[in-house]
């Protein structure tokens, strides 16, 4: 329930950024990077971090679905099927290292804290990338 509430806290706050045409991308990365120099619940913060990611990643792509001329439409969809791929092949690696890992390391949430950090940079770059080749203002 918290993680759900500072979702929408994070989405109240980009929706003020964006109005203020700053990149809600930096207010993301702003409040994970408060968030992990607390110095603890760092898993937790970095889950909320993936989910505000994925979650502006996902609003992203449905914008462009409903403002994209026709071919752009058709080339996007192609680029997210590429990506998809992409994105299983990479998490797939990223979960098979952390199994890997939790058989050598103490246990705890660092393994998953880094995997979960490095799967919100996979989305981050995608959401980057979508904000560089599909330009809307």
């Amino acid at each position: 329930m918290r993680h759900l509430l500072a979702i929408l806290a994070i989405f109240g706050s980009i929706t003020a950024y964006a109005q203020q045409h700053k990149d809600p991308v930096d207010l993301i990365e702003e409040r994970y990077q408060r968030c992990i120099a607390q110095g603890s619940n760092m898993y937790s913060c970095a889950t909320v971090y993936y989910q505000a990611i994925d979650s502006a990643l996902s609003a992203t792509i449905q914008h462009l679905y409903g403002h994209l001329n026709a071919s752009s439409v058709n080339k996007l969809q192609l680029d997210q099927i590429a990506w998809e791929e992409k994105k299983e092949a990479y998490f797939k690696k990223i979960d098979e290292r952390v199994e890997k890992l939790h058989k050598s390391t103490m246990q705890g949430l660092d393994d998953d804290m880094i995997s979960t950090d490095n799967k919100a940079a996979f989305l981050k770059e995608r959401l980057l990338e979508l904000y560089r080749d599909y330009p809307l203002g």
